[in-house]
């Protein structure tokens, strides 16, 4: 009590910013997250398990980034994700 603070809202539908997101997520079973909404990841897990050297990892990481969307797609009726926040690392 008497605490300050500040409580935000993300308004994912009412004012989208995903054109400008430049955010992903490493979750905690070593997938590459690419957009809280939607359920595409890139498996960095298994690169690395695979024994991937620096340069195999980076790629990894640019070819999953490279497949990042351009919007949640919540408009057109797209489900979100089942995942929870403490899986996915936000």
């Amino acid at each position: 009590a008497g605490a300050k603070g500040r409580i935000g809202f993300i308004s994912a539908m009412s004012k989208p910013f995903c054109e400008t997101c430049n955010r992903v997520r490493l979750t905690a079973d070593g997938k590459l997250r690419l957009c809280l909404l939607r359920p595409d990841e890139g498996d960095l897990r298994d690169v690395m398990r695979a024994g991937a050297n620096d340069t195999e990892l980076e790629q990894a990481i640019r070819s999953a980034i490279w497949r990042k969307p351009w919007g949640h797609g919540l408009a057109e009726g797209e489900r979100s994700t089942v995942r929870g926040m403490s899986q996915i690392g936000g």
